[in-house]
């Protein structure tokens, strides 16, 4: 711990501090700062790793690049055993009814193989499908509708 790194390193600390105006008893002051926060960062760490307390829920949009980043990401949390069994699918397009927009359409089959995949890889996680809005979401009265799915499933 910090006593072994003062055995090992504090007179060469004591010097480095003296060249940098430190005063006399710095180097214990600068030992008891490294004791807690070493301290702080073993109780984060196991906050994160307790399902109980942290679970990470995870924000995608349904195109390449970003369900690749979300599948690294699902793979480090899982790496340092950091819970996640939810991933947000944000901006689905759903095109007008009778619509004849091609680009539209054309982008709506793209996200739903993208959408697709994430229901194949993921099965035992929520998946949440979020549209994408005709306006921002700002203001209250429209972040409490949008969201509302979260909750209860979009239906277009």
């Amino acid at each position: 711990g910090c006593r072994g790194m003062k055995g090992q390193f504090g007179g060469m600390m004591k010097q480095f501090g003296t060249m940098m105006g430190m005063p006399e008893g710095g180097d214990d002051l600068m030992m008891s700062g490294m004791a807690q926060t070493r301290e702080l960062t073993r109780k984060v760490n196991a906050e994160f790793k307790n399902p109980n307390l942290t679970t990470f829920v995870c924000v995608c949009i349904p195109e390449f690049l970003s369900l690749y980043e979300t599948e690294r990401l699902l793979q480090q949390l899982a790496k340092f055993q950091i819970d996640s069994h939810t991933i947000i699918i944000n901006q689905i397009l759903y095109p007008e009814k009778g619509g004849d927009c091609g680009l539209c359409k054309a982008r709506e089959a793209m996200q739903n193989k993208y959408i697709s995949q994430v229901d194949l890889l993921y099965p035992d996680f929520h998946i949440v499908k979020m549209p994408l809005m005709k306006n921002e979401i700002r203001g209250i009265t429209a972040l409490n509708q949008f969201s509302g799915y979260l909750q209860k499933p979009y239906i277009p």
